[in-house]
């Protein structure tokens, strides 16, 4: 058979299969030119010149089809020659079956083939023999026959990625995330027509992992996080597993201690995981949308916010823990959340959230500022001040020892220009900046937390989690009563 008619034969179908191309030779070899098609199993159309050469085509282009990407590779013809052949694996359509020829089914298959599926009718009553072999994981099953319900238990067997059911909302079916039953998204949809709208949206949200909202909620579901230090990183993390979309703002060089639970180190390493939650630097703006589009979180050095005006979150948190405020203000989005002393709600933010350590850790405040800086670190198994150390110089930051490290009072754990750093306290060594960093003299570069080996150093802080318990409880509250 003509290879370019099993192609094209195949190609209609739907079915796959790669094709080999001879693209240049040197030596001898058996042919100049040539072509075949390459079945997943091994069979073949047309040739490339036999031998060793289309052997190791054949063995080539069905790992090709397995791994679903074509490549370019160079052969041996085993006489002193070879060929450089080239594996295309054409794209193969997404592909629906759909059981029950009725009106609906008819307006749901018409509608997926103006979009460029493949579609494959099937009557009702149909056995699942003889559907199963049209089924793999880019296949779409419609059951829209009266009847045909009896076909879901074996399709739970295939690899279909969706299986819907033109049924009543009180139907029971298994519970698998794959059926959908009664099938379709909530348009309010009656006419054969408008049900295929329904049904076809809910299709392409599955396939593309998309969640079948309205974009107008896309912004809603947007949060702007000023800071991404330990305390805004614990914030984020809330944020995200609730199912907000975060955006990070950093500046281009931060100065946390914490760096084993800061999002903000993702500016100097690109990537960096805090609780299986992934941060991912965004160079450019253009950036910020395919990182939140992976499940991150994306970190873009904008210390101006300049984000602000091609994004339009609907929350704002200045999570930056300065003591005091460095431009946030109301209005910059429709809510507005500040962290800690130096702001005032219903002045600089909408709500102030507690970060003093006590009673009113992570209490939201509606109306006036939360309790003072006082400059005095929150007690942690009876040490206060003497668990943070500050730069004894200016000058350039390196660090001797590891976050993570049980020193004790008196070592020598860095240095800032030639000056010697000591630890102030036995513990475990819980946070250190970042070496290679300038700092003026006084500038908070160490923690130690006197419970030593007890210590957690890899996850947010309890502190940490009772601010974002905070934020996200007046996040979700002004979302649901205003948005």
């Amino acid at each position: 058979m003509n290879v370019f008619t099993e192609a094209a034969e195949r190609e209609r179908r739907n079915l796959p299969f790669a094709t080999v191309t001879i693209i240049g030779t040197e030596g001898t070899v058996p042919r100049q030119s040539g072509r075949m098609v390459v079945l997943p199993d091994g069979t073949i159309y047309g040739t490339v010149g036999g031998g060793m050469i289309e052997k190791r085509a054949v063995e080539e282009a069905v790992s090709a089809l397995a791994e679903g990407s074509g490549r370019r590779i160079t052969v041996s013809s085993g006489s002193g020659g070879s060929a450089e052949l080239f594996i295309d694996i054409p794209v193969r359509r997404r592909s629906a079956l759909i059981v029950g020829s009725g009106h609906v089914g008819s307006a749901i298959g018409e509608l997926l083939e103006s979009i460029g599926w493949h579609v494959t009718m099937f009557e009702r009553n149909s056995s699942f023999e003889s559907i199963a072999p049209c089924i793999d994981s880019t296949t779409a099953v419609i059951i829209a026959g009266a009847g045909d319900s009896a076909l879901v238990d074996p399709l739970l067997s295939t690899d279909a990625f969706y299986i819907g059911l033109l049924s009543s909302r009180l139907r029971t079916v298994p519970s698998d995330p794959r059926i959908h039953c009664p099938l379709g998204i909530d348009i309010g949809a009656e006419s054969p027509d408008e049900i295929a709208v329904a049904a076809v949206s809910e299709i392409l949200a599955e396939i593309n992992h998309a969640t079948g909202r309205s974009l107008r909620d896309w912004n809603r579901n947007l949060i702007v996080v000023r800071g991404a230090g330990d305390l805004a990183t614990g914030t984020i993390i809330r944020l995200h597993n609730a199912g907000y979309r975060v955006i990070a703002l950093e500046t281009a060089t931060p100065t946390v201690i914490r760096r084993t639970v800061s999002f903000a180190e993702a500016v100097y390493e690109g990537t960096v995981t805090v609780e299986g939650v992934k941060a991912e630097l965004a160079t450019t703006l253009k950036d910020i949308l395919p990182v939140l589009d992976r499940g991150s979180v994306p970190v873009f050095v904008d210390p101006e916010m300049t984000v602000l005006e091609t994004f339009h979150p609907a929350v704002l948190v200045d999570a930056i823990i300065a003591k005091r405020n460095l431009g946030t203000r109301r209005g910059l989005a429709p809510y507005v959340i500040a962290l800690g002393p130096g702001f005032e709600a219903g002045r600089d933010a909408d709500a102030v959230i507690e970060t003093k350590r006590g009673h009113s850790l992570g209490s939201i405040i509606l109306c006036g500022s939360a309790i003072p800086n006082t400059g005095v670190p929150g007690m942690i198994a009876g040490y206060a001040a003497e668990r943070v150390i500050h730069s004894p110089a200016a000058g350039i930051f390196h660090g001797f020892r590891n976050i993570g490290d049980i020193v004790r009072k008196g070592d020598v754990i860095a240095d800032v220009s030639g000056v010697p750093v000591t630890a102030t306290i036995d513990g475990m060594l819980r946070g250190l900046l970042r070496s290679g960093l300038e700092v003026p003299e006084g500038f908070k570069i160490a923690d130690i937390d006197p419970r030593g080996a007890g210590a957690d150093y890899l996850t947010v802080s309890d502190k940490a989690r009772a601010v974002a318990g905070g934020v996200l409880e007046t996040v979700d509250g002004f979302l649901h009563n205003h948005l």
